[in-house]
């Protein structure tokens, strides 16, 4: 292997295969006198063939509100505690690394499941936004779901059971 691996090639050609599902304004409320952290999440979900898949949630901060730095982590196995036997994984990106300097902080977490398709809101709805909530003390509004139109022509494709 002669040439060398670009990781952020990589990156992107994963990145434009992905769904997107919606999005969602979240808080986290300061501590000790540091002002609220607030934000927008995008969840975009990719499934393989076999119906596994991760979600990914991508968290957009302004640096000026984002005075602790960064939203907090987590760990594979706090996930686990919340998501069960279904959670597979969880890769933590600092996107940060890979773009020109900028007024907002981005932050992806990818989180793998081992059956995805056909539950990806409910996932992200039901599982994913509890716990970190849990976790991380964030607090999620509702998710705007992301439909096709005219300037989007790709959408979310499985239907949740019992969604409105």
């Amino acid at each position: 292997m002669d040439e060398p691996y670009d990781l952020k090639s990589s990156l992107l050609t994963s990145k434009a295969n992905e769904l997107t599902i919606g999005f969602a304004g979240f808080v986290k409320p300061g501590q000790a006198g540091e002002p609220d952290v607030e934000g927008v999440v995008k969840v975009s979900a990719f499934c393989r063939p076999n119906g596994s898949g991760y979600l990914t949630l991508t968290f957009v901060v302004d640096h000026e509100t984002d005075a602790a730095g960064d939203l907090g982590g987590t760990t594979e196995g706090a996930l686990r505690e919340h998501l069960g036997s279904n959670f597979d994984m969880l890769i933590d990106i600092p996107l940060d690394e890979f773009a020109a300097p900028s007024p907002y902080r981005i932050k992806e977490m990818d989180v793998y499941f081992h059956k995805l398709r056909g539950q990806e809101r409910k996932l992200a709805e039901g599982g994913v936004f509890p716990a970190l909530s849990q976790l991380l003390g964030l607090q999620f509004e509702p998710l705007h779901v992301w439909t096709a139109g005219a300037n989007n022509p790709r959408q979310f494709l499985g239907p949740v059971p019992g969604a409105p």
